[in-house]
Formats: structure tokens, sequence, C-alpha cells
């Protein structure tokens, strides 16, 4: 199809008047005035904005399940046996037919990450899954987009109620620290059984997994990054932004990404701390800053990464400088921005129409939303109520 006359927003900072087709599920050309090719479908997008589909970074999307399902809100991305659960995969954690909130093409996403909790000091990796759809095969972008690991209170919380480590912030930040040493000295030996959860941090300590981490202050952050002095092929990424000045030179030396989210629930007291004020400074110092939705195990508002994006234009008013945190550059965190997460030729076209700029404008609404080239949800669909 050909979706003309709109206004295309790039995810990458740029916006122009142009058109875009779509073919094989794909962006097959972007340009101004396109002529319609034989039997192709023609979406006149005139006085429309056209945006790449949001990528939220880490969520629970897909794991809880509603009341109607099989196993309703199984929690299965949280495994609370064992603090230290590396060696799992948060692919297997997504069920199709479990997605506590549905239809999120509605609200203008296109792909999630799907990731372990936070209640463990290592709890599995993450993995990206576009939104429509039941079969996790079918729908999984990307498994192994980065180990989770969290030094936040709930591991006190969830542990320290049974008696049982971890039960204090000292046994949090020694554990995170012995862990990574015995994962830099692990190596696998003929005759001797494999060790799967330093195996698994060995690929953290290496560089070949990101490493997010979960962090309730800007304290605990610093924390984290001192231990890692020791290991300098680990690639951090902070997850929450909580209790963040702005005013850290070595995220900014070290062009640290922050995943940043909002207090969209009133009890959350570490999110209270978020300053976006601080989030756009270290945007404009050249740290990666993106946005995610409500990371709990609970039901999130599916509106939740635009108003994320709200929240940051009250401080930089500039759309396109905002736009980016909430597309291109989670999908580049998550590894994916070769797949999704702008719209440039070759991607797959996953593809927003906006009636005005959601950014800009609290009337605007969305016309159609495209995963890789399928309508997903269009104007005038029934709403689900979860």
């Amino acid at each position: 199809m050909l979706i003309k006359n709109g206004r295309l927003h790039d995810g990458l900072g740029a916006v122009s008047c142009q058109d875009l087709r779509i073919g094989q599920g794909r962006i097959l050309a972007i340009g101004k005035d396109l002529a319609p090719e034989q039997g192709e479908e023609v979406f006149d997008a005139s006085g429309m904005e056209v945006f790449p589909g949001f990528v939220q970074p880490v969520s629970v999307w897909g794991i809880n399940g509603s009341m109607t399902e099989i196993r309703p809100s199984s929690n299965d991305n949280d495994e609370r046996s064992n603090p230290i659960m590396p060696e799992l995969d948060g692919f297997y954690a997504f069920n199709g037919r479990a997605a506590t909130y549905q239809q999120l093409g509605a609200f203008g996403l296109t792909c999630c990450g799907v990731a372990p909790a936070d209640n463990n000091l290592f709890g599995g990796t993450i993995a990206m899954f576009c939104v429509d759809g039941v079969n996790p095969y079918k729908m999984c972008l990307k498994r192994g987009c980065g180990m989770m690991a969290s030094v936040t209170p709930n591991l006190k919380k969830t542990y320290g109620s049974r008696q049982q480590a971890p039960m204090t912030r000292m046994w949090t930040f020694a554990n995170f620290a012995l862990q990574l040493r015995k994962a830099s000295e692990y190596k696998e030996e003929e005759g001797k059984p494999k060790d799967d959860k330093l195996a698994a941090l060995k690929q953290v300590v290496e560089g070949q997994l990101p490493l997010f981490v979960s962090c309730d202050s800007g304290a605990s952050a610093r924390q984290v990054w001192d231990i890692l002095q020791d290991y300098p092929k680990i690639r951090l990424v902070l997850v929450n932004g909580f209790g963040l000045t702005g005013d850290e030179e070595w995220i900014v030396e070290n062009k640290i990404p922050v995943i940043a989210r909002y207090a969209s629930n009133p009890l959350d007291e570490d999110a209270m701390t978020m300053d976006w004020k601080a989030m756009a400074k270290l945007s404009g110092q050249g740290v990666s800053v993106a946005f995610s939705g409500t990371y709990t195990n609970s039901m999130g508002a599916r509106e939740d990464m635009l108003w994320n994006g709200i929240e940051m234009m009250k401080v930089l008013h500039d759309s396109e400088k905002v736009l980016p945190m909430l597309t291109s550059v989670p999908a580049r965190i998550m590894g994916v921005d070769d797949i999704t997460g702008s719209l440039r030729e070759g991607l797959r076209a996953d593809v927003v129409i906006w009636s005005a700029n959601p950014l800009e404008s609290y009337q605007a609404h969305i016309v159609r939303t495209y995963q890789a080239g399928q309508v997903i949800y269009q104007e005038g669909d029934a709403m689900k109520c979860m």
C-alpha cells in the first residue's frame, strides 16, 4: 500500500511531508509524490501525522494473564525461589493469550520488551515481542536483548519476609560484586558439570549481553557503577532513572543509557523522585534516554509510554527531540533498531497514523496502526476494557 500526503516523523529527529510505500511487511520507499502502482491501496493521510510505532523496552506485558486466562495472574516472569537466576529466559514467560492489557496498537505501541521481574538480583534475559498475535515464536523479534538485574528494595521485600537472604543492602551489593567476579573467573572444563548461572553471567562480563540494572536511587546507580569498574567490557543500562539529577558526569562520560519511567502508581514512592529536567539534561549531553511504561506485576496503563513523552515535552518543548525517546532510542538499546523503531526504508512497517501530533495535542487520536504492514487497529474498532 501507499500512504500519501502525511507529515512523516522518522523517529530519529526529522519531520517532512513525504509518502511512504509498504510491501512484504517492510517500508519499501519514502519520498515525495510517489506514484501509486497498479493494484496498490492508497491511504490519503492529508493533515495527519505518520509516526513509527512506540517501542517499550522493559515491561511485564504478556505474563500476568487476564481473568479469562487458563492460569490468570501467573506472573511467569517472577521466579522467587532463588535471588540469583541469570540462566532464565524471559521468552518463556510470555504468553500471547495472557496479555493483561490488550490492543497496545490502539495506543501507539508496536513492540515491547518482556523482562524478568525486578525481585531478583539477577533475573534472566529480556526478549522483544511485537504486540499483536498469540504465538510467541511468531511474535518474538529478538531473544537475549540483555540480562535483567535489580538492586532495589524489592529483593528485601521478597526474600526478607521469609527470613531469607537478601535481607539487607549489604547482601545485595556484596553478592552483585561476588557473582560478577565468579563469572569473570569461570571457565568451562571438560569432564566437569557446567555452571549455568555463571555461564549466563559470563556473557555479561564479556560484553556479549548488556546488563540492565533496576535501581531505586541515584546512590544505588552509582554504587552499581563503582562495582563495574573491574569489568570494562560490561555494557550497563540503568533502569528507572529515579533520583538522578542530570549532573552525573560518570553517566555522561561513559554514555550509559537510561530507561526512565514516571509514577503512574501514586503509591510508588521511588518513582516520585523522577526528575524530567534531569533526563532532559542527560539527553542533551549525548546520553541515550528512553522511556518505558509501568514496570510492575500488576495491570498498567496502556497510555504510559505517551504520558512519559508528554512529561518530557513540558521540559523540552520539542516533539522531534522527544519522539526518539519513544521509538528509535529504545529500539537501539534493545538491539532491534535494524528491525523497527524508525521510519527508514528496509525496516519493518511498524507505522502509526495519528490525526494530530500526540505529543503536542490532547485531541490527537490514532487513525491506523500497522505492525509489519498489517492493520492491527483502526479508528472505529471496538475497544477492549483490558
